[in-house]
C-alpha cells in the first residue's frame, strides 16, 4: 500500500491566515484610533445651536397575507 504523504504548505496556509486576520485588524482599528484627535475640540469645527429634529410617527402598517393550502401543507411534512 502507498502511503499518502501529509502536505507541508498546509500550516503555511494557517499562519497566512493569522497573519491577513493582524493585518486586517491593524487597518481597521488600529490605523483610524492612531489618527484620532485626542482633545476634544478638535472634532468642533464650530460652535452652534444644537439641531432641532422633527420626527413623524406614522401609523404602524397592517401586512394581511393568504397562504394557499397546498403550499402550507408541503411545508407542514417532516423532512428526511
Amino acid at each position: 500500500m502507498n502511503r499518502y504523504p501529509p502536505a507541508r504548505i498546509n500550516p503555511f496556509v494557517g499562519v497566512a491566515a493569522v497573519a491577513m486576520s493582524v493585518l486586517t485588524f491593524t487597518l481597521a482599528v488600529g490605523v483610524p484610533s492612531s489618527i484620532a484627535p485626542t482633545h476634544p475640540d478638535a472634532t468642533t469645527l464650530t460652535k452652534s445651536a444644537p439641531a432641532t429634529v422633527e420626527i413623524a410617527i406614522l401609523p404602524p402598517i397592517e401586512v394581511i397575507a393568504v397562504r394557499d393550502t397546498t403550499v402550507a401543507n408541503r411545508q407542514s411534512k417532516p423532512r428526511g
